[in-house]
């Protein structure tokens, strides 16, 4: 169904355009808010693909080769403390279970991580659901402006 590999530097561009392309309705749903990953320059793509602390993994439609979608992940304080960066698929991807395939991937990838955070949209129901039945706990909330509002969240691996 898919394949994920570590993203290389002439991905980039096409990682960028995909990560655009899926942020883009947050913008036009929520207003323009500064950590909107569409507003990602190529620069800040290629940085974190570079990043010697993280992992950029581009999702990859097995039956058409194509990319589908990519995730960054990162170390923060420890080796065993790692944050979901960016997370993203193609619209005509969604809600079919592959962002589980991929996030079961990564953990089963990073198995000395402990611990996981990740933050989502709060009125984005569906995301909040994903993190929520993978095990993730909603610990903090931010509310940027009326009716967005952030959620970190932790999930703890024994």
């Amino acid at each position: 169904m898919i394949n994920i590999e570590i993203a290389l530097l002439k991905d980039a561009k096409e990682l960028l355009t995909i990560q655009n392309e899926c942020f883009k309705p947050y913008l036009e749903k929520y207003g323009d808010f500064e950590s909107n990953p569409s507003h990602m320059s190529l620069h800040r793509m290629e940085f974190n693909i570079r990043y010697r602390l993280g992992h950029y993994y581009k999702i990859i439609d097995f039956a058409t080769e194509k990319t589908i979608g990519g995730i960054f992940i990162f170390e923060l304080d420890d080796p065993s403390v790692y944050q979901i960066a960016q997370f993203y698929l193609k619209k005509e991807y969604q809600h079919q279970g592959i962002g589980t395939l991929v996030l079961n991937a990564i953990f089963e990838k990073h198995k000395e991580v402990t611990t996981w955070y990740a933050d989502t949209i709060k009125e984005e129901n569906n995301n909040l659901k994903f993190y929520e039945k993978l095990g993730f706990e909603v610990i903090d909330e931010e509310v940027e402006h009326l009716g967005l509002t952030f959620v970190d969240l932790v999930k703890k691996v024994k």
